[in-house]
């Protein structure tokens, strides 16, 4: 039997590949991955000289896919991967990870960079309590004194962020945006929106802090 593989890629910069992570890709048969070549295309830009089966596993086709890959774990290992950053971390996975573990096939996560905590680390709002909502949808809730952390397009970005200023004025919002590329920005909203956005809020913490013991 073989390990499902749950490999982080870099979200930008290709330096913050680890060892581990290319060990594993340059070893296992099969890579499940989001789009074949894009991933293909990583493996280049590494110089990983392993030349897998790729299977494409999407939102839409997911369910398909876990048939195959289970198949293809009874024979060997495989890799998880998606686009950018941590699998399952708003992108597909979760089906296979589940399917695989309660088949019994051992499952090891081989960790790395991912946009979530990437942004929360440089944010500078507080980290003791957050919570991750993925892409942003209006019928979500942002909680008080808990940093909260959205992805969102930049098509939609900038309506996103005034519907969160509307509901919560004063809340202190970061966005953080082209994370570990060449023109990262991390601060304030700044009217620019592109590439991968990440939307870091709190909102109650200024009078939180301003309260006398």
């Amino acid at each position: 039997m073989g390990t499902l593989y749950v490999v982080a890629t870099p979200i930008g910069n290709l330096k913050d590949i680890t060892l581990r992570a290319s060990e594993i890709l340059s070893q296992v048969p099969v890579v499940a991955c989001e789009d074949t070549r894009r991933t293909g295309q990583l493996f280049k830009l590494l110089n990983i000289p392993n030349h897998p089966k790729f299977m494409s596993v999407r939102d839409w086709n997911e369910t398909k896919s876990v048939e195959g890959l289970i198949v293809a774990l009874q024979t060997g290992d495989v890799a998880l991967v998606s686009d950018a950053g941590t699998p399952l971390i708003s992108d597909p996975g979760y089906k296979i990870v589940s399917v695989a573990r309660a088949a019994g096939f051992k499952v090891m996560p081989i960790p790395g960079a991912s946009a979530l905590i990437t942004a929360l680390s440089a944010a500078g709002l507080p980290t003791d309590k957050f919570m991750f909502l993925g892409f942003w949808n209006s019928k979500y809730e942002i909680l008080p004194n808990t940093t909260t952390i959205i992805y969102e397009s930049p098509v939609r970005a900038q309506k996103t962020i005034e519907e969160i200023k509307s509901r919560h004025p004063g809340a202190d919002i970061v966005v953080a945006r082209e994370l570990t590329k060449i023109y990262e920005y991390i601060g304030p909203d700044d009217g620019v929106y592109r590439g991968e956005i990440t939307i870091v809020v709190n909102y109650g913490r200024s009078s939180e802090m301003g309260q006398g013991s």
